[in-house]
């Protein structure tokens, strides 16, 4: 059974790149193998993956506007236009927005497909931990609902790689 733990994964350091979400399953840094958002409701988020999948996100590097789940037909095409309403009401949404609550810090991930600017060329990179800031509900790029979560990664972390 995999520990889904806040915070940083004792011998995984930042940076690190996994071949795939099989391997980031195996090294407890995200439990979810296809969601982009790991964790509880109740507690709240303990990673997200940051893959290009949402027309809605906006990647900044240190900062973050990260879309919800849910409102896709299809969310493993990049990106995809929402079809339907987000909601809070969703577990893994609700997981986020706990996050806000609570101020625990969450583990970002960046995919291939994520911004360019900070996405590795392939795999998974492992970019360190990020505070909820904010959490909302506002009306997307394609008119449906989308639940919005505004993020900042901690100070004190190596520097992001860039690759511009």
């Amino acid at each position: 059974m995999h520990d889904p733990r806040f915070g940083l994964i004792a011998g995984v350091p930042i940076g690190k790149i996994f071949e795939n979400r099989h391997a980031l399953y195996a090294a407890n840094i995200h439990t979810r193998i296809y969601a982009g958002i790991s964790g509880s409701k109740n507690e709240g988020a303990f990673s997200i993956v940051v893959s290009g999948s949402y027309e809605d996100n906006r990647d900044s590097g240190d900062t973050l506007e990260y879309t919800g789940t849910g409102g896709q037909k299809n969310s493993f095409s990049k990106p995809g236009a929402q079809t339907y309403d987000q909601s809070f009401d969703h577990q893994h949404n609700r997981a986020l927005q706990r996050s806000f609550e609570t101020r625990k810090p969450v583990r970002v991930i960046r995919g291939p497909n994520a911004n360019p600017k900070f996405a590795p060329a392939s795999g998974y990179r492992y970019d360190g931990l990020y505070v909820v800031t904010d959490a909302y509900l506002t009306t997307g790029t394609s008119g449906f609902k989308v639940c919005k979560y505004e993020l900042e990664r901690l100070s004190g972390q190596p520097a992001l790689p860039s690759n511009w």
